[in-house]
C-alpha cells in the first residue's frame, strides 16, 4: 500500500527535521565526549534519513533494499551485543522511555533497527514487480505487499505494535514532564532578578552569538524536545510498517 503523496511529503519533512535535530545533538554529544550516546544519536540520524528516503517519492529507490536490510540488521546486532555486554558487566541499562533517548535501554535501538531492516526486506524485489513504483512514497512497499510472506508480515505487525506502545508511553512521559512546569512558572526561583536578562548586554556580537548557541544547545538537550523527536520517529516507523 502506498502513502498518498501529500502525507508522504509531510512525513518526510517531519523525519528530516527529526534527523536534523539528532545531528545537532550528535555534534554536542561528541564535543562532550559521550561516545556511547553519540553512537546512539548517529544511529537515530541514519534511521531518520533512511525513513525519509523511503517515504519520499523522489528518493524511494535511493537505497537498494538489500543493502538497507543488511545495514540496519548489522546495527541491530551491534546493539544486541551492547545489551549483552552491559548485562554481563552488571551495568545499568537505562529506562526504555526517558528524556535522554541515547541513554535509554539498548533494546529499543535493537528493535528500531530491526523494524528498519524488516521494512527494507519487504521492499526487496520479488519476481518482476519491484521495478514499478506507483503513487506516493513508500512505493516499494506497495509493489511487494502482495508477495510478503505471512511470517514477515507478522514480525512487521509485532514491531509496529511495540512502536505504537512505546510512542504512547513517550507521549505520556512528555505530558507528565510538562505538567509541573505550568504550576511552577509563577515562582521567583528560576526567573532571576530584574537585571538577570541584561548581564551579557555589553558583550557585543560575540556575546549574542554565544547566547544564541547556548540557547540552541539547551533547546536541543531539553527532555521535551528529545521526547518529542522520539515520539515522531516512533509513530512514523510504526505507520510505515503497518502500510507496507
Amino acid at each position: 500500500m502506498s502513502l498518498p503523496a501529500p502525507l508522504a511529503g509531510f512525513l518526510a519533512t517531519l523525519l528530516l527535521a527529526a534527523a536534523a535535530l539528532c545531528a545537532v545533538s550528535l555534534w554536542r554529544r561528541r564535543a562532550r565526549h559521550e561516545r556511547a550516546a553519540a553512537a546512539a544519536e548517529a544511529n537515530h540520524v541514519v534511521m531518520g534519513l533512511g525513513m525519509a528516503a523511503m517515504v519520499f517519492p523522489a528518493t524511494a529507490d535511493l537505497v537498494p533494499p538489500a543493502a538497507g536490510a543488511i545495514a540496519f540488521g548489522a546495527l541491530g546486532v551491534v546493539w544486541a551485543v551492547r545489551l549483552l555486554a552491559l548485562r554481563h558487566r552488571g551495568r545499568p541499562l537505562g529506562s526504555p522511555v526517558g528524556g535522554d533517548r541515547c541513554g535509554a535501554h539498548p533494546t529499543h535501538l535493537l528493535l528500531s533497527n530491526a523494524a528498519m531492516a524488516v521494512m527494507y526486506v519487504i521492499m526487496v524485489p520479488t519476481g518482476g514487480m519491484a521495478g514499478t513504483a506507483h503513487g506516493g512514497g513508500h512505493a516499494g512497499h506497495g509493489a511487494s505487499a502482495a508477495s510478503t510472506p505471512l511470517a514477515l508480515s507478522a514480525v512487521a505487525t509485532a514491531l509496529a505494535l511495540y512502536l505504537v506502545v512505546h510512542t504512547v508511553a513517550t507521549v505520556a512521559v512528555l505530558v507528565r514532564l510538562r505538567a509541573p512546569a505550568t504550576v511552577t512558572v509563577g515562582g521567583g526561583g528560576t526567573g532571576g532578578g530584574p537585571g538577570g536578562g541584561t548581564v551579557g548586554a555589553g558583550s557585543g556580537g560575540a556575546g549574542v552569538g554565544s547566547a544564541l548557541g547556548s540557547a540552541l544547545g539547551r533547546a536541543v538537550d531539553a527532555p521535551a524536545v528529545q521526547l518529542g523527536c522520539q515520539a515522531v520517529s516512533g509513530a512514523a516507523m510504526a505507520l510505515m510498517l503497518l502500510v507496507h
